[in-house]
């Protein structure tokens, strides 16, 4: 792309025959900086409108898109987003949530006016015009989404959502503290780079005490970069969305996608339950009682609290028979389907990934609704709130949080249950889909012990005070001259939320691999359960489905002895913690008035997974666990992987060409395994492996 320009430093590492991942960079032009400067001058302080530094003419506060049709292709396609805008705006007095069906022509219709408008001086107005009229959930939502398929965006860092919003992600006790630090103006708060500098000691939900079972897991439960990571998953992949010309999100075998993530989330949760010596994730009924209370102690921007649900709440009342009628209707639909549908296992299980989440792809919305929207609202029991009346949007009805509360994983359990009743009716797997012909693993080399601990992770949450309106020469901080508004009488001020947050010591292994000749391969990592909450061991077939997916790459391997050697900062899918918003603005600044280089990489990719959260905790004296190494004939995809993207600076969501080969996900754990002996092949090793937990998580007041 035109504002970016050539690779400058570090090809592609190469560890033994297979690729890592990239590490490719690209260093940002002064053009592309000015994109990248405008983000983070329009997200800062999101909720006030008098926070610009650099003045917009008064084109800008004048502007409205619907008066300006020339600024835009397509303008046909925005007239409905004009004319209900027009009649019934969406401002600030309401909660925004993505899952309310209310607000989705919203969304569509304002990521259209920014996905359309013709050029950069367009699309600034439009953002201008949103970001100073429209709900600001709607407006980022919206915003984000269309940043990825602008083609003049490709590579724009925005700051970390939990950075945006702050509210969503930290308890109402550190956001009063950083509000009483502004307030008091920083007294006794010492500088560093002549910014005053506020480090908060953030709680998790169960700092005053579990209120169940499940809350001893808040720490892993509330991870902000756990949580970022599924709010921008939906971000990729809006239930609502086809996707652009070209960019079509069924490309991505979206309904796979669908059901092996969110597999992938409860064998993960599950790894975790069991560290804490708890056992299965409990089941959801609708027409019982769920055990599992959750009170998040979150608050939105306006001063009302998420809603909380007690333990043992009943969802089977009155106010509910409609939507619990509706998803018993869809789930006989949907069971109806899977056992008599003779599509093939691709086709079938696409199919019911789109029908289950009830996608802009689902082959009939009508018959089989959205079972995930349904649930959603069956347990969003908020209190009234609002001009509309509507129930206050609580915890899985923002992407963002959804993952704090142990009922998500309870919901999804039932969701994931269809596909394995689907998974289930296909043949299978035997010893000869599985065997490697002329290939073995002789043998693994791992580490005797893998350690976790717990060490702390600054976010900048500045966003979560308000702060002075610009005046005209009010400080020559460098910082605010460039911008950045986080200031008080003159002075830059940084609030950071620290928290203690899971993360585990780098590791490595080396698998001896024989082959009797040339040819390319997959290797795949896996790590699962070896033995239940009670110390009974689990046998493959009741525990296939628990089997989480580490890594995934190809590998070239030569006629004889080949040795694999793979380090854990490598593995595919996992990414570094989020750049803070103040150091983005400071390499900004420094890239724009200097020669340092603002590199362009993907090393905190959007739709990666913190690398911090690739191991369960396990336990002080350790707790055994198990890696499974399989080597794999390689299945070209239909499309080579980056071969319609650029993979540096973008995740390639709608390419087509994402995945590393066309096995279907999570091989060979995505169907039910029977006999357990089809496993005993050369090229499959299974290899226990002890996890030891170097300090409890310490609740911090």
């Amino acid at each position: 792309m035109k504002s970016i320009t050539a690779v400058v430093f570090i090809g592609v590492a190469l560890s033994s025959f297979g690729r890592c991942k990239h590490l490719e960079s690209k260093v940002a032009d002064k053009d592309f900086l000015v994109k990248q400067k405008f983000f983070l001058d329009i997200l800062q302080h999101i909720y006030q409108d008098d926070v610009f530094v650099d003045k917009y003419g008064e084109r800008y506060f004048n502007y409205k898109p619907w008066e300006h049709l020339e600024d835009y292709k397509h303008s046909d396609e925005l007239m409905h987003f004009f004319e209900i805008w027009q009649h019934q705006p969406v401002h600030d007095d309401e909660v925004f949530s993505p899952v309310d069906q209310r607000y989705v022509e919203y969304a569509r219709g304002l990521a259209k006016v920014f996905y359309f408008a013709k050029d950069w001086l367009a699309f600034t107005h439009a953002v201008f015009w949103a970001r100073m009229h429209v709900n600001k959930q709607l407006f980022v939502y919206s915003l984000t989404i269309a940043s990825l398929y602008r083609d003049d965006l490709h590579g724009i860092t925005l700051p970390a959502i939990y950075e945006i919003f702050p509210w969503h992600f930290f308890d109402v006790e550190t956001i009063e503290t950083a509000e009483r630090y502004k307030l008091h103006g920083f007294h006794n708060v010492k500088k560093l780079d002549n910014v005053f500098n506020v480090a908060i000691k953030s709680n998790y939900s169960n700092a005053h005490g579990d209120v169940n079972y499940a809350h001893t897991l808040a720490y892993f439960t509330e991870d902000i970069g756990f949580n970022a990571f599924y709010y921008y998953y939906n971000i990729d992949y809006p239930y609502w969305m086809k996707g652009v010309a070209g960019k079509e999100l069924d490309k991505d075998k979206r309904g796979e996608l669908y059901l092996y993530l969110h597999q992938q989330l409860l064998a993960r949760y599950y790894l975790e339950r069991l560290s804490n010596d708890l056992g299965e994730i409990p089941p959801f009924n609708m027409y019982e009682k769920y055990e599992h209370g959750y009170f998040s102690n979150l608050r939105y921007y306006h001063g009302v609290a998420f809603p909380n649900r007690d333990n043992y709440y009943n969802f089977y009342h009155p106010e509910n028979y409609d939507i619990v009628r509706d998803i018993h209707f869809y789930t006989t639909r949907i069971a109806d389907y899977i056992d008599t549908t003779n599509d093939d296992y691709r086709t079938a299980v696409e199919n019911l990934g789109n029908m289950l989440q009830g996608n802009a792809f689902t082959v009939d919305h009508k018959k089989y609704g959205s079972l995930d929207i349904l649930y959603r609202d069956l347990v969003n029991e908020g209190r009234p709130y609002g001009k509309h009346g509507d129930n206050l949007p609580a915890i899985l009805m923002q992407y963002e949080t959804s993952l704090r509360d142990p009922i998500f994983y309870s919901i999804y359990k039932d969701i994931i249950s269809y596909y394995w009743r689907l998974a289930a009716t296909f043949p299978e797997y035997k010893h000869q889909d599985f065997v490697f012909p002329g290939v073995s693993i002789t043998d693994v080399h791992v580490p005797e012990g893998l350690f976790t601990y717990f060490d702390y992770f600054d976010a900048d949450i500045s966003n979560a005070v308000n702060v002075e309106s610009v005046v005209e020469d009010v400080s020559s901080d460098y910082l605010y001259k460039f911008g950045r508004n986080s200031v008080h009488n003159g002075q830059s001020f940084v609030i950071k939320a620290r928290q203690l947050r899971l993360n585990h010591k780098p590791f490595e292994f080396t698998l001896d691999v024989t082959s009797d000749k040339a040819q390319k391969a997959v290797v795949k990592i896996f790590i699962g359960p070896k033995y239940d909450e009670n110390g009974r061991k689990l046998h493959l077939e009741k525990n296939y489905m628990n089997f989480f997916e580490l890594d995934h790459y190809v590998v070239d391997l030569v006629p004889g002895v080949n040795e694999l050697k793979r380090k854990s900062e490598d593995f595919e899918y996992w990414v570094e913690d989020h750049t803070t918003y103040v150091e983005l603005y400071r390499k900004v600044l420094s890239a724009t008035d200097s020669d340092f280089k603002f590199h362009l990489n993907q090393k905190e990719a959007h739709c990666g997974v913190p690398q911090r959260m690739m191991l369960p905790r396990g336990k002080k004296g350790g707790q055994t666990f198990q890696f499974f190494f399989m080597v794999f004939p390689y299945h070209a995809p239909e499309v080579e992987q980056y071969s319609t993207f650029d993979a540096i600076v973008s995740c390639g969501v709608g390419s087509g060409s994402r995945y590393v080969d066309a096995l279907p996900f999570g091989f060979p754990f995505n169907r039910p395994v029977v006999h357990d002996y089809y496993f005993d092949v050369p090229n499959f090793k299974f290899h226990d492996v002890k996890i030891y937990h170097k300090e409890e998580p310490v609740n911090m007041v």
